[in-house]
């Protein structure tokens, strides 16, 4: 009788620590790139990097002018039920037509860093 309850112990115990595995589970991220407002030369905008559905949380996310690092501001760092986390990142911009925005992203799911270029239409 030990040994069964023993054994139904371990069995539950393996059961739970598979679940665990299966939970936190590396995800890679979704990323969208978009402007706050409808694009126009000239006009003040904001550069919006919106990176979403990852695990674990440790995430590099960095918006890039010309290719080169700019100055952005995160929103605090968030999850959903399903512990899949999400973050905006974003920047002041005026869009000139010739400049190139986009948002790095590095993640341990991912095999190299992703870059997204904000596609605009004028």
């Amino acid at each position: 009788m030990a040994k069964v309850k023993e054994a139904i112990q371990w069995t539950v115990l393996m059961l739970a620590v598979c679940i665990l595995v299966v939970e936190a589970a590396s995800r890679g991220p979704k990323v969208q790139v978009f402007t706050r407002y409808p694009p126009e030369i000239g006009k003040e905008n904001t550069f919006q990097c919106y990176v979403d559905g990852f695990h674990p949380p440790k995430i590099s996310i960095e918006l890039l002018k010309n290719g080169k690092p700019m100055e952005s501001q995160k929103s605090d760092l968030s999850f959903h039920q399903d512990w899949a986390f999400h973050q905006l990142v974003y920047a002041n911009i005026t869009l000139d037509g010739k400049t190139e925005y986009a948002c790095k992203v590095e993640h341990e799911a991912l095999r190299e860093p992703q870059t997204h270029k904000l596609e605009l239409e004028f």
